[in-house]
């Protein structure tokens, strides 16, 4: 390994902290009535251009996937729907501005030349495509128009006050506009070290024990997050060194040697992480092996990719992607309070105490080592009961849950599987029928070079005859 494994241990990071919210706004256009009028929060006016002529009502959007073959109709309707949709989010800046959060729309938002983690200071409104939006799919409240919204807050440094101002505007933005928070919207935490990012053994720390308690943490958030339904994928099953340790376990299997097997679940895993000796490496290692081909797609739950050389040059971060959408204050603080903690935890803890402790509890279920171990071992018994309460709360139903998600799943990739079968004889059908049909015209052309063949003969047998008949011969 390098020098940098025999340097003294590091001194705790300054954490600092970003987040990111993505959720739907419903309003109504101004000519229908309100679905719920017992609900005070706003829904009309506020997708408003400030200059759009008072006494006229906003146009009717439609569904863009209605009309996207009409070319003319469809880019009409788009830039309708982008001025509403920068009307909303220059409403929602206007409001957190004056509540004391400085915000900004991200049309308002001008990257510095020479940025640095200072010129985070603001609320940025922007949108998020990947959101359901568009007409409310409810169609027990018709009139409702979904827009889909992205807020992330300035650069934070760690600590209760910052923490309470996120708080803050989840209350503010929550008690104002109508939201909608489903799984296809996330929260994203990123936890940094100022601008200066991380040493490789704070990273390989960290990745070590995130992959060791991977399962474990995941019981905080929905089942679907450690599926392939979710958008960032789990680092234990889609990582590059997952992918490896799979086929290298596979090839020792067919050895039959059973200690090799034993001796390989107890090391391999742990002892490459905490033998990489670059950030590059270890970004390689611990991210999708198609990151390089989409950055923004390709990212797993525990992302390091912005550590990576070239990567940022402000956002020098450890991102977090696994957390449900939601406005409850009190569950974000607590899942801030925690993203910290790891980071935290691997800056300090020695590194052959924490090789040791995840080599034991690499193959432990969640039952046979809890979330609530996993949060004492961090120092964090506030969220060790907070987290363990609703575990336990909402075991039945979580496994309810899983039991239904996975038959669903298997009964995607039947589906899949046998839409991939229909598919492969189509194309065995078409290359035999296409074999059939280059044979026939072999035979064709065969057919017909007889034919000539037969003409030729024929002709030279009159020809022949012809010529006996004059004496030619």
């Amino acid at each position: 390994m390098s020098d940098e494994s025999i340097l003294l241990p590091t001194s705790p990071i300054m954490a600092t902290f970003g987040f990111e919210l993505e959720f739907v706004v419903k309003s109504v256009p101004d000519q229908f009535l309100d679905p719920e009028p017992i609900d005070p929060r706003r829904v009309h006016g506020i997708t408003r251009p400030e200059n759009y002529p008072k006494g006229l009502f906003l146009p009717y959007l439609g569904s863009l996937d209605v009309i996207e073959e009409n070319e003319v109709l469809f880019e009409e309707t788009l830039d309708k729907f982008n001025a509403q949709l920068v009307a909303l989010q220059t409403d929602i800046a206007k409001l957190l501005t004056e509540n004391g959060f400085p915000a900004v729309a991200q049309r308002d938002e001008e990257e510095p030349e020479n940025s640095s983690i200072e010129d985070l200071k603001y609320w940025v409104i922007s949108k998020d495509a990947t959101i359901n939006h568009g007409l409310d799919p409810n169609p027990n409240l018709p009139g409702y128009f979904w827009w889909p919204i992205e807020i992330q807050s300035p650069a934070y440094v760690y600590n209760e006050e910052n923490k309470q101002k996120v708080r803050d505007v989840l209350q503010c933005i929550d008690s104002i506009y109508r939201t909608n928070c489903d799984l296809s919207a996330d929260i994203h935490v990123h936890i940094g070290n100022g601008q200066k990012g991380f040493n490789a053994r704070t990273v390989r720390k960290f990745m070590a024990f995130v992959y060791t308690f991977e399962n474990q943490i995941a019981v905080i958030h929905p089942p679907h997050y450690m599926t392939q339904r979710a958008f960032s994928k789990p680092v234990r099953t889609h990582s590059l060194l997952a992918q490896v340790a799979r086929d290298y376990r596979a090839k020792i299997l067919e050895t039959g040697r059973e200690e090799n097997v034993r001796a390989f679940d107890e090391d391999f895993i742990i002892d490459s992480i905490l033998e990489l000796d670059t950030i590059d490496d270890i970004v390689e290692r611990l991210s999708s092996p198609e990151i390089g081909e989409d950055r923004f797609y390709k990212r797993l739950t525990y992302s390091i990719c912005n550590l990576g050389t070239g990567a940022e040059k402000v956002k020098k971060t450890i991102e977090f992607r696994q957390h449900k959408s939601t406005f409850d204050d009190e569950e974000v603080y607590h899942w801030i309070t925690v993203c910290r903690s790891l980071v935290h935890f691997a800056s300090t803890v020695d590194e052959e105490v924490l090789r040791k402790f995840c080599k034991e509890n690499l193959h432990k279920t969640v039952d046979e080592f809890s979330i609530v171990e996993v949060l004492m071992a961090l120092g964090c018994p506030a969220q060790a009961y907070y987290y363990g309460i609703r575990v336990f709360a909402e075991k039945d139903e979580r496994a309810k849950e899983e039991r239904k998600l996975r038959k669903e799943i298997e009964d995607e990739n039947r589906k899949e599987e046998q839409e991939r079968e229909h598919r492969r004889n189509l194309e065995e059908r078409r290359r035999q029928e296409e074999a059939d049909l280059k044979m026939e015209e072999r035979r064709l052309e065969q057919e017909e070079k007889k034919r000539r063949e037969d003409r030729k003969e024929e002709k030279r047998l009159e020809d022949l005859l012809r010529r006996f008949g004059k004496g030619d011969l």
